[in-house]
Order: C-alpha cells, then structure tokens, then sequence
C-alpha cells in the first residue's frame, strides 16, 4: 500500500522485498510530513529482513534543517529493521550532499549508493 502525500511517497514490493521511496519539491517544514515516521514503520511491517530500498530524490529540493534531523532518525531505525541495500536516484548536488550527511550520521553510509538511472540502481539493488 503505497503511503505518503504531495512531498513523499513510500511503498513495498513484497516480491521484491524492495521499498521504493521518493521525495518531490522543497520540505518547507516537518508539519507537512507529519506521517513520514508512521509511514515508513507501516511500510516496514510488510517487509521482510534484508529488505532493500530504492529512493528517488531526483525531484526534490533542499531539505530543511527540521526534516534532516526526522530523516536521520527514520535512516538509523531502517538500519535497525535489517535494511541490506539503499540505492538513491540523485538530481541535484546539494541533495546529493544532504543525503551523504543523513547517511554519515544514520549509520546507513556503509550500504548506500547514489546513481543516475533507475535501471542502473535496479541492478545493483538486485545483486547479493
């Protein structure tokens, strides 16, 4: 069941085993996702451990200083959840920089890979 609104969106592939996640525009603040945390431990019930996720930010702007931090928190809670693999489709730069910085502090650095292509990212995730 696909979770999330106008800014996100998470949702699982039980075959797979795969969420796909994807943030559009400019978070303006928290109150806006005030379900992201929710969503992604609903999300995260169906999945089993080892699950990968693939996240497309290719459409999303900066990230303020408020989501960066409920981002950290949600990226350490999937590392704890027995997430394997996290492939992340990148537009812009800065983004790119952010996600590297939630990473770092998360813990999710080790198994994370930034990529251009959605097919690129499809293989890589797919790979053991």
């Amino acid at each position: 069941m696909k979770r999330g609104n106008q800014f996100y969106s998470v949702d699982l592939d039980t075959e797979k085993n795969r969420i796909y996640f994807s943030m559009t525009g400019d978070v303006p603040s928290v109150n806006v996702v005030s379900n992201f945390e929710s969503d992604w431990k609903e999300t995260v019930e169906g999945a089993k451990p080892g699950f990968t996720i693939l996240g497309d930010l290719s459409k999303s702007g900066k990230l303020g200083p408020e989501f960066e931090a409920l981002n950290t928190k949600v990226q350490g809670w999937l590392m704890g959840q027995g997430c394997r693999k996290v492939a992340q489709l990148i537009g812009d730069l800065n983004v790119m920089s952010q996600v590297n910085a939630f990473a770092e502090e998360s813990g999710m650095r080790n198994v994370l890979r930034a990529f251009n292509f959605q097919k690129s990212a499809e293989i890589w995730l797919n790979m053991q």
